[in-house]
């Protein structure tokens, strides 16, 4: 390793610390110094990060647009090209950025969404209680189970109860849970193409937040769902004209009239929602719905 590599590396190191911390200005200075040394994605994904941080969206998407030059072949870094753009809608995120946004937060990823007031496993509770016997008979999936928020609610139900996610050091902690029955690492469509069983019911908390268009899922349900199965979820709601936006924040919205028409169109009814502030973020409260759907 030559000496100039090794200050690079040693740059991005002292960056990714005052990252981390939430010294922005400082893991700026560090980058630029790091890029003066050498041209590197790492560097140039690490700076934008920081230009997000300070809401200078101008400067990030210059720095992603940077290193996507320099990694092409990166679906994160064109995922947070397309979302500062507003210029294309991907189906859903890639997922190289799924792992990325989900793995590096593990840890004190719970801690987060408490102070963030997130309320998605309780929306969709709220829509079963008093219609679901807690009699420890259903096979349910948790999709997208992440550190396993859900799995405490829905236990008491469940005869068998599964989760899949795409990020591994999010399947760790929900391993510690001791609550599930098997968990699996797979990316929701290709795990619902062919599961190891079907299911009574499969819940998918802000994990529509990444997966735009749900018109896979929804179709292939009689895969993955029993007949009269259940399929409990959260959105994002858009209230706009396009039924699927994608925000500068990574993550995606759906409107109302898209899910009602996609679940008339697949086989669902929809029997119930609920509307509540999915999360608190940066004081304004993100506009969220939880449904109920059954397969008919």
């Amino acid at each position: 390793m030559t000496s100039n590599t090794q200050s690079v590396q040693d740059f991005l190191q002292l960056a990714w610390q005052a990252q981390a911390a939430g010294q922005f200005d400082q893991a700026i200075e560090i980058y630029q110094k790091t890029l003066d040394l050498q041209q590197t994605a790492p560097a140039w994904l690490g700076l934008g990060q920081c230009h997000l941080e300070r809401k200078d969206s101008q400067a990030a998407l210059a720095a992603f647009r940077q290193a996507l030059a320099l990694m092409p072949q990166s679906g994160a870094i064109r995922h947070m090209v397309d979302m500062l753009e507003g210029a294309r809608v991907p189906d859903r995120a890639p997922d190289d950025y799924v792992v990325w946004v989900f793995d590096g937060h593990a840890e004190n990823f719970e801690a987060h969404l408490a102070a963030l007031n997130y309320r998605g496993p309780q929306m969709v509770a709220g829509l079963i209680e008093g219609s679901w016997d807690r009699d420890g008979s259903r096979a349910i999936l948790d999709l997208g189970c992440g550190t396993g928020l859900n799995a405490p609610i829905f236990r008491p139900y469940a005869q068998r109860l599964d989760g899949v996610d795409l990020a591994p050091r999010m399947l760790q902690q929900a391993a510690r849970r001791g609550l599930y029955d098997h968990l699996y690492k797979a990316e929701a469509h290709t795990f619902l193409r062919r599961p190891p069983c079907r299911y009574d019911a499969v819940i998918a908390t802000d994990v529509f937040i990444y997966i735009g268009q749900l018109e896979e899922i929804f179709s292939f349900s009689d895969q993955y769902l029993n007949k009269g199965g259940e399929l409990l979820f959260t959105i994002e709601l858009a209230t706009g004209e396009q039924p699927v936006e994608l925000r500068s924040s990574g993550r995606f919205r759906q409107t109302d009239a898209y899910i009602r028409a996609l679940a008339g169109r697949t086989g669902f009814e929809v029997v119930a929602t609920h509307d509540e502030a999915l999360r608190i973020e940066n004081g304004i409260p993100e506009a969220g719905r939880a449904y109920r759907l059954v397969r008919l």
